[in-house]
């Protein structure tokens, strides 16, 4: 450790890097000190003596590993950087234990994790229903911010998207949020309203975002899109103003060379019903199709033994209960089969 090391060099007795505190009391009582006396000695003789910054410098010893000699005595400014850039080093060490002070008081994670929110942390990620759950704890430790992004807007209600505005207090009469950022898709699915009646009458299913598009408020519009073949972006383009390709879209030939095995970019299959059943529900919400499931899995299989990498494929489903029906069949069908596994995701 760099302060036992220093320790030793002082000649100074005692455990002084067993603590934080016991670190921070050696470094005030016995390295600051020595730099003062170093520079009241050293400064008044301003450069009458090139030998002078060398003679006084009290870690020679500490840095003895570093390239030699530390002062070359060629000039009393460039001696006096090198012994300033030393000191800088030994401050800097001293400084992050200050920093890692407060985790030998605080003895549980709990506490170690508040500290960290509150006085530490940058960046803090959360759902708004967290943030519903939390609030009071929040606001009680003194949680702080000024900038709010909130992505996927379109999908939270009304009522949620003003929680996280609300997780601190106002200071001299002042609420300190300066800025909210909104990412969102309006044009996407909205808001799950489980209550029918709410939903068809109350207009609940509409979010706090759609609401201020439809209110005509200025928005940043994307125009270009970068995930897609142009011919799949055809499909959905139509809903979009001026939705265009980005560069690589037109150039790389990932997206201009045609899928192997497959004789259209995209293809939309109607599955019938398999053994007389259709879509079920074994429980609420909870939505599956088992002949979907299977020609999926299916079309997984033939394109890993035509040669595509298990890495490369992912399927992609709307409901919850399908994506667990997928991998269940995956795992019947072909995940024991070393030739084909299973692929990189089902979400």
């Amino acid at each position: 450790m760099e302060v036992e090391r220093l320790q030793k060099s002082l000649k100074v007795d005692g455990d002084v890097a067993y603590t934080c505190e016991t670190a921070g009391h050696f470094y005030l009582y016995q390295v600051l000190s020595r730099w003062e006396h170093f520079l009241s000695v050293v400064k008044p003789d301003s450069g009458k003596n090139l030998n002078r910054v060398s003679a006084e410098f009290p870690f020679h010893d500490f840095f003895e590993m570093a390239p030699q000699p530390l002062f070359k005595g060629v000039s009393f400014e460039e001696d006096m950087a090198t012994a300033e850039s030393c000191f800088r080093y030994i401050d800097h060490i001293f400084k992050e234990l200050e920093e890692f002070r407060a985790f030998e008081l605080l003895r549980s994670g709990l506490d170690r994790s508040k500290y960290l929110l509150v006085k530490e942390a940058k960046i803090i990620a959360m759902t708004c229903t967290h943030a519903a759950l939390k609030r009071k704890e929040l606001v009680e430790i003194g949680f702080k911010y000024d900038n709010i992004l909130m992505e996927e807007s379109a999908q939270i209600l009304e009522i949620e998207t003003f929680i996280p505005l609300l997780l601190q207090n106002p200071q001299d009469g002042f609420n300190r949020l300066k800025r909210w950022i909104m990412i969102g898709d309006h044009h996407q699915l909205p808001p799950v309203i489980k209550n029918m009646a709410f939903q068809k009458y109350s207009n609940m299913e509409q979010s706090l975002f759609t609401r201020l598009v439809r209110l005509g408020v200025p928005t940043v519009d994307l125009d270009g899109q970068g995930r897609a073949r142009s011919s799949i972006c055809d499909l959905y383009r139509w809903r979009y103003k001026h939705l265009g390709n980005l560069k690589h879209v037109e150039s790389w030939k990932e997206y201009q060379l045609a899928n192997a095995g497959f004789e259209y970019d995209f293809q939309l299959v109607d599955v019938q019903d398999f053994n007389g059943v259709g879509e079920s529900e074994p429980s609420p919400y909870f939505y599956q199709n088992l002949a979907e499931a299977e020609y999926c899995v299916a079309v997984f299989m033939f394109m890993r033994l035509i040669g595509y990498p298990a890495s490369k494929i992912t399927i992609l489903t709307t409901y919850n209960g399908q994506k667990h029906l997928i991998r269940d069949v995956i795992n019947t069908r072909c995940a024991n089969n070393p030739l084909i596994g299973k692929p990189h995701k089902v979400s």
